[in-house]
């Protein structure tokens, strides 16, 4: 006979738990949308450019590449979505066994790693909103 587990499963209990679990769970569906889009471009664009169908005015894959520099930000901002939420919830959870230690070591590089993408990818966007101007 199976024996119940000693650990209790942790539930959001406080609405800032709640609302820092609805983030976490935001933004791992924005990511893996803008991942999916970014690796499609990658991959699509690529392919249309050494076939000669694809010839931009823009460099293909630089920071002139909107797509490519959209994406980007947009990527670097859903890591920093995530991680840091995930940071919080581990923190408000208090667990203090080496997983959770692991965890949170973890997210906070990857936050390191959304940020430095975030603000290398914003000059280049704000730049190109720029010239989009007022609609």
């Amino acid at each position: 006979m199976p024996q119940p587990s000693t650990m209790r499963a942790w539930h959001p209990s406080t609405p800032l738990e709640r609302g820092l679990y609805q983030v976490f769970r935001l933004s791992l569906v924005g990511s893996a949308v803008t991942v999916i889009g970014f690796v499609g471009y990658l991959c699509i664009g690529i392919a249309l450019h050494v076939a000669g169908v694809y010839t931009p005015s823009f460099p293909l894959l630089s920071f002139s590449d909107p797509v490519f520099t959209i994406q980007g930000f947009l990527i670097g901002g859903f890591i920093c979505l995530l991680s840091g939420s995930l940071t919080l919830l581990i923190l408000l959870a208090s667990v203090k066994d080496a997983n959770a230690k692991f965890v949170l070591f973890m997210s906070l590089i990857a936050f390191g790693f959304g940020a430095a993408t975030v603000r290398v990818t914003a000059g280049p966007v704000l730049s190109w909103l720029a010239v989009m101007g007022p609609v």
